[in-house]
Parts: structure tokens; sequence; C-alpha cells
């Protein structure tokens, strides 16, 4: 099944789905992290207009560790 947008968030250092969700092992994810003063002044179209204009400029990352994505979004939150 494609589920064209899950809604989640990070608690305790783990991603956590907000929907009752099953993914195959391995499913890739395309993961747009939104900080509360963008969500409060962005609608979701917005975010994923935002995003995609990241992935066609090439300004996207690919992780394949926990170690990779917790020192990516630490970057991330560093620069905010």
């Amino acid at each position: 099944m494609i589920y064209p947008t899950i809604k989640a968030t990070i608690h305790q250092g783990q991603i956590k789905f907000l929907e009752d969700v099953s993914l195959p092992e391995n499913t890739p994810l395309l993961i747009t992290v939104l900080d509360q003063d963008a969500l409060e002044s962005f609608t979701l179209g917005e975010h994923l207009v935002i995003g995609l204009e990241d992935i066609l400029s090439g300004q996207v990352i690919e992780t394949t560790t926990t170690t990779e994505l917790s020192r990516h979004l630490d970057t991330i939150f560093n620069e905010a």
C-alpha cells in the first residue's frame, strides 16, 4: 500500500507514526522535518512543495543508519 502522507513525531529519539501504519521492512521514506514555527506559518501543502523543491535542487540526504540520521537531524536543528 502507498501512503501519500504519514504523520509522525520523534519520541525518545525514535520516529513514531501518529497513525496506525504497517510498512514492509526496509521501506524507503522521504522525511520532511517541520519545526513548530514553520507549522504555524505554512500549510501542509506548502511544506510539501518546499520539500519537493529541495529534492529537485539536490538538497536531500540519504541515510542508511540511525547514527547517520541522528547526525543529520542534529545538524538541521543546530542550524535553526
